[in-house]
């Protein structure tokens, strides 16, 4: 079955909130980036909403999008009703690049 895809009233406002409508000077990523990156691709796989693992609540879905430039995003969908999922929210690690910046790149 294909899901239809929702996006959560205020997950729009969390994404301008945390990345902003451009791109900053030193190149950091804008909300376009976001919507056209990961959430487009979590928009995707929920649409395959049963296929994806849950833990104990068969109606909430968890997916992590790698992205490289975002690096992992967690997406959290939920089974509104039959048929409709609803991205409800997702959170980001701001420290995950700082772990690779004293990396040898010659290695």
């Amino acid at each position: 079955m294909i899901f239809e895809v929702r996006l959560g009233s205020h997950l729009a406002e969390a994404i301008a909130d945390t990345y902003g409508l451009d791109r900053t000077a030193s190149g950091g990523a804008s909300e376009w980036d976001f919507w056209s990156g990961p959430l487009a691709a979590a928009e995707l796989a929920f649409r395959d909403f049963d296929s994806l693992p849950f833990d104990d609540v068969r109606a909430i879905r968890r997916l992590t999008v790698v992205d490289p430039v975002f690096g992992p995003v967690l997406f959290v969908g939920v089974l509104l009703s039959d048929g409709i999922v609803e991205i409800a929210d997702f959170a980001i690690d701001p420290d995950y690049w700082t772990q690779f910046e004293d990396d040898d790149p010659d290695l």
